[in-house]
């Protein structure tokens, strides 16, 4: 096993080597004019809109940097898309890279290991949430970026805020909308004619967030429990950082519930499929909460389990996170002591989707940006910003 492990450790590190040496200097200046990094391979479905804009309605070609080894993208055989694995190498990568427009849904930047390029390259934050940007994201995550595209009005105000506050220059914000939203809400539409009818009370997802608060780590266990024994189906998706950080809590659950003929354990967000069998989502502060509570106009039962603060002076701004604001807008809280209500109220909150689905629609129309023009709307912005970096 050690002897394997170190050829998987070998493997990689050519893989990167090789990367490295094709994009610096086999991949030509216009190539690489456009760059977009992805943290792992669950981040794609927010930049396809984008990409798919940019290739075929204005020709270009692009780079696409991941950190996962096992991303799908690395095997596209579509030619305007230049793809590379780094992920050791990518803190001198981004060190020295040299392009127009630098494209990444990954806060924090040159707040850590990660820093801005010596060169003169324009940083857009793609948001891969809808949340707001000043509890679940750390202080001053979004600072160094020099443009955002913003989901809605609340991202604006509370970034504009926070500039103000801490004398910052201000950074190009575009109202773009949110496109995972919208892949969520047209796939979901069109699989409605195609779903079965359950043979069970019904399809539970269960989709938390990570950390050490989050419902599978507090509860998990005894709440899928609960749940297959009242007969629903249950999915449980974790948060790609629990299925790095907490191996044994997987492995845990696959060995329980794995032969279970009701349960189903994703070890991977690549598809939105769950999200869409689901007749309802139990979650705690995951941003999959308002991309399934939008996407699919039904309701969430939210877990009361602490709330994931990673920045202690959001109160600062004075502006209240959406995502408590929505919480009890598009579902309802139950606290963790009260796990043995929650099949009755599943079954309550699915009863009552017509009330639910007008909410939704109406909570979607005031709270996102141009819906269903996201891709269009960010396509057009990074092309009007490399004809003014030509010029």
């Amino acid at each position: 096993m050690k002897e394997k492990k170190k050829t998987n450790v070998m493997v990689l590190f050519l893989k990167e080597i090789s990367a490295f040496y094709r994009f610096f200097l086999k991949t030509s200046k216009t190539e690489k004019t456009i760059i977009f990094y992805a943290e792992h391979e669950g981040y794609y479905p927010n930049f396809e809109g984008l990409i798919n804009k940019l290739i075929d309605e204005h020709k270009q070609t692009l780079c696409y940097v991941t950190s996962s080894p096992y991303d799908p993208i690395l095997k596209t055989l579509e030619p305007k898309i230049k793809t590379f694995y780094l992920n050791r190498f990518l803190p001198f990568f981004m060190m020295f890279v040299n392009c127009k427009v630098f494209v990444m849904t990954m806060p924090d930047l040159h707040q850590f290991h990660l820093k801005r390029s010596i060169n003169p390259v324009h940083y857009i934050y793609v948001f891969h949430c809808l949340f707001s940007t000043h509890m679940i994201y750390r202080y001053g995550a979004f600072d160094h970026y020099d443009s955002i595209l913003c989901v809605g009005a609340h991202q604006v105000k509370e970034i504009r805020k926070h500039e103000e506050l801490n004398q910052l220059p201000p950074k190009r914000i575009v109202e773009a909308g949110y496109y995972r939203l919208e892949r969520i809400y047209k796939a979901y539409l069109e699989h409605i004619p195609k779903k079965s009818p359950s043979t069970t009370e019904g399809i539970v997802l269960i989709a938390p967030s990570w950390g050490d608060a989050n419902i599978l780590e507090s509860c998990g266990e005894h709440l899928i429990n609960i749940l297959l024994k009242a007969q629903y189906e249950v999915i449980v998706r974790p948060h790609p950082e629990t299925v790095r950080r907490s191996p044994a809590l997987i492995s845990m659950l696959s060995s329980k519930f794995g032969n279970h003929p009701h349960f189903t354990l994703e070890r991977t967000v690549i598809s939105d499929d769950s999200l869409l069998q689901a007749d309802i989502l139990i979650s705690d502060c995951s941003g999959i909460t308002f991309e399934y509570a939008f996407g699919t106009e039904q309701p969430v039962l939210f877990i009361d389990v602490p709330l994931k603060i990673k920045n202690q002076r959001f109160q600062e701004l004075g502006i209240e996170p959406l995502e408590i604001a929505l919480r009890e807008e598009i579902g309802v809280i139950v606290s963790p002591k009260n796990l043995e209500e929650i099949p009755q109220i599943a079954s309550d909150l699915m009863a009552r989707k017509t009330f639910y689905k007008k909410r939704l629609v109406e909570l979607r129309k005031k709270n996102v940006y141009a819906f269903g023009k996201s891709a269009e709307i960010g396509a057009q912005y990074i092309i009007d910003l490399l004809k003014e970096k030509n010029q």
